[in-house]
C-alpha cells in the first residue's frame, strides 16, 4: 500500500522525535517518483532537507534511503556548503563596514544561531541578513550598506529598513534555492517589536545592552543574549505562523535550544521575567511551544510548561490538537487554518473582523515576485510572465482554501467543544488551567468566523 504525501511528511517529522522512528526510509522505497519529487520540494521549502540528511547520518540510517533520493539530498548539501561560504564572506564584509562606520549593532538569526540553535551553518538555508541597530546608528549603518552596493528598498511601520542589491534575475519556481545567491538583502531593525498581521508582540528594549560575543570561522561578532535570542525565535516564528506558514526548520532549531538548556532553570526564569510585562506574549510562547511539542515530541522545561503551556487558552490548545499535522504538511503557499487561532492575538473586535475579510478574500491585492532591475525587453517580458504565473498560483490557492474553509470551521468548532468537555471532566484541584482566565471573546468570536 502506497503512502500519501501527508503520511510521508508526517514520517519525516517523526524521525526527529526522541524515539527516532525511521519508517520514512522504508516508505520511500514504496513511493513513486512523483511523491519523491513532491517530498523533496516540501523538504526544501520547510528548511528540513539538510537537517533531515544530517539526522539520518547521525543515526547511521542514511543508506536505507532510496539511492536517488539520498543523492538528491547530498547534492543539496554540497550546493549549500558553497552558498553558505559565499554568504559568510558577504556577512564578513558587512561586519567590517559596520565597524568602520562605528555602528552599534548585533547580528540576528542567520549565522548568530550557530551553534546555539543550529550545529553547523551549512545545515541552514539562509536568504538574507538581519541586524539589530541602535536607532542613533541607523544613518551610519545605511551608509555602510550603500558603500557595499546596496540600496534602500523598503521602510516598514516599525522603522525596519530593507536594503538590497539590484535584482537582475527573474525569480521562478524552478530556481535552485541552494545555488550561490544572485541577489542580496539586509534588514536593519531599530527595535525587535513586531507588528505582523495585526498582532503586536514585543521584546524588551535593552537587548543591545546585553549582547554577547560569538565567534564563527575566525570572525567575532555581537549576538543577542541567550534568553533574548530564544524569545526572538519564538516570536519570529509566531509572526510567520499568523501569516499562514512557517519554516518547520525553525521548530527544529527551537527544539535544539530547548534540549541543550533543559536544566538551565536560571535561563528559563530570565526568559519568563523578560516576557511577563507584555500581555499576549505568554500565549505566543504557549502556541509555538505546544506546536513544537506536538510535531517533534520535544520536552518542554518545567518552568516554561507552568508559565505558558498549562494556562494555554482552550482555543489555542484545541487548534494544536486538531490542525498541527495539516499545518505542518502545507507547502510554501501556507494555509488559512491559522485564521481560527489568529483571533487570540487581536484585542479589538472590529479590527479583527476587518482583518479577517482581507485574509479570507485577498483578491484585491497584488502579490509580487520582487522588483527586477533590468531594462532589457526580454527580461521584462519574462518578469511579467513570471509575475502573472505567480499571481495565478496564489489565486488558485485562495480558491482551494475557501472551498475547504466551511468544513474546517465545523471541525474547529467541534474541537473547541470537545476540549471544553474534556476540561470539565478534570477535577479543579488537578487542572491548573481551569483557574486561568479565559481568553476574552475568543470562543464566541471564532464560532462565528464564517460570517
Amino acid at each position: 500500500m502506497r503512502n500519501s504525501g501527508a503520511t510521508l511528511k508526517s514520517q519525516v517529522l517523526s524521525s526527529f522525535r526522541p524515539d527516532s522512528d525511521f519508517a520514512i526510509t522504508g516508505s520511500l522505497h514504496r513511493a513513486p517518483a512523483s511523491q519523491h519529487r513532491s517530498l523533496l520540494r516540501w523538504l526544501d521549502e520547510s528548511g528540513l532537507a539538510l537537517y533531515f540528511l544530517d539526522h539520518l547520518r547521525q543515526h547511521a540510517v542514511v543508506d536505507r534511503l532510496p539511492g536517488t533520493f539520498r543523492e538528491a539530498l547530498e547534492l543539496r548539501l554540497t550546493s549549500n556548503r558553497a552558498r553558505t561560504a559565499d554568504m559568510f564572506e558577504e556577512f564578513r564584509r558587512i561586519l567590517t563596514a559596520f565597524r568602520h562606520n562605528e555602528v552599534r549593532f548585533c547580528a540576528l538569526k542567520g549565522f548568530s544561531l550557530v551553534p546555539g540553535f543550529c550545529p553547523a551553518p551549512h545545515l541552514r538555508h539562509q536568504t538574507d541578513f538581519d541586524f539589530l541597530i541602535a536607532p542613533e546608528s541607523l544613518p551610519q549603518a545605511s551608509r555602510a550598506l550603500e558603500c557595499l552596493g546596496y540600496a534602500q528598498t523598503e521602510v516598514r511601520a516599525t522603522g525596519q529598513l530593507t536594503f538590497a542589491t539590484p535584482l537582475l534575475h527573474v525569480p521562478s519556481a524552478q530556481d535552485d534555492i541552494y545555488a550561490r545567491p544572485r541577489h542580496r538583502e539586509a534588514d536593519l531593525l531599530p527595535t525587535l517589536n513586531l507588528d505582523f498581521h495585526g498582532a503586536n508582540v514585543h521584546l524588551a528594549n535593552d537587548q543591545l545592552d546585553r549582547v554577547q560575543s560569538a565567534s564563527l570561522c575566525g570572525i567575532d561578532f555581537p549576538i543577542l543574549a541567550p534568553d533574548d535570542a530564544f524569545s526572538l525565535q519564538i516570536l519570529h516564528t509566531l509572526s510567520h505562523f499568523l501569516g499562514s506558514w512557517i519554516r518547520l526548520s525553525w521548530l527544529i532549531e527551537i527544539a535544539n535550544f530547548l534540549n541543550a538548556h533543559r536544566q538551565d532553570n536560571a535561563l528559563w526564569r530570565s526568559v519568563i521575567a523578560r516576557q511577563n510585562s507584555h500581555g499576549t506574549n505568554r500565549e505566543a510562547f504557549g502556541l509555538i511551544l505546544a506546536l513544537t511539542n506536538s510535531l517533534l515530541s520535544t520536552k518542554i522545561p518545567e518552568a516554561l510548561d507552568a508559565w505558558c503551556l498549562q494556562p494555554l487558552p482552550i482555543p489555542i490548545a484545541a487548534w494544536v490538537t486538531q490542525f498541527s499535522q495539516r499545518f505542518a504538511a502545507a507547502d510554501l503557499h501556507g494555509t488559512k487554518l491559522t485564521v481560527f487561532v489568529h483571533r487570540e492575538f487581536f484585542h479589538d473586535r472590529r479590527a479583527w473582523r476587518a482583518y479577517l475579510l482581507t485574509r479570507l478574500f485577498p483578491f484585491g491585492r497584488r502579490s509580487s515576485i520582487g522588483r527586477v532591475s533590468t531594462a532589457a525587453s526580454g527580461a521584462r517580458i519574462k518578469a511579467n510572465v513570471s509575475q502573472w504565473l505567480h499571481s495565478v498560483r496564489r489565486v488558485l490557492f485562495h480558491v482551494r482554501e475557501l472551498l475547504s474553509f466551511p468544513m474546517d470551521a465545523i471541525r474547529w468548532k467541534r474541537a473547541v467543544r470537545n476540549a471544553h468537555r474534556q476540561r470539565a471532566l478534570v477535577p479543579p484541584h488537578s487542572d491548573p488551567v481551569r483557574s486561568a482566565k479565559p481568553s476574552g471573546t475568543s470562543l464566541a468570536g471564532l464560532a462565528r468566523l464564517p460570517d
